[in-house]
C-alpha cells in the first residue's frame, strides 16, 4: 500500500480536476487511502468524484479509505445526502 494522498484543504471546483486525475491514476483494484486532515470544505463535484472512486474501487475488489476526517466535512457531506461510509463503500 502506498502512502496516503493528502487532499487539498478546499475540495471545490478548482480542486476537482486534480482530484479526478489522481483518482483515475490509481489502479482500480488497489487499496486507496486519502488523508482529509487538512480539508475544511468539500463541494458537490469533489464529493461526486470521491463517490465514483468508491464505486470504482469496490467493484474491482479494491478499497477506498478516507482518513483523518472532521465533523465539518461529515456535516457537509450529510447536507448532500452522503456519508463517509457510503463514499468509501461505493454505496449510492
Amino acid at each position: 500500500m502506498s502512502d496516503p494522498f493528502k487532499l487539498a484543504s478546499r475540495l471545490d471546483l478548482s480542486a476537482s480536476q486534480g482530484l479526478v486525475a489522481h483518482l483515475l491514476s490509481i489502479p482500480k483494484s488497489s487499496p486507496t487511502v486519502l488523508d482529509a486532515s487538512e480539508v475544511t470544505h468539500i463541494g458537490a463535484l469533489c464529493a461526486q468524484a470521491l463517490m465514483a472512486a468508491g464505486i470504482r474501487s469496490t467493484a474491482a475488489g479494491g478499497s477506498l479509505d478516507i482518513i483523518n476526517t472532521n465533523e465539518r466535512i461529515e456535516t457537509q457531506l450529510g447536507s448532500m445526502g452522503l456519508t463517509l461510509s457510503s463514499i468509501m463503500e461505493g454505496r449510492v
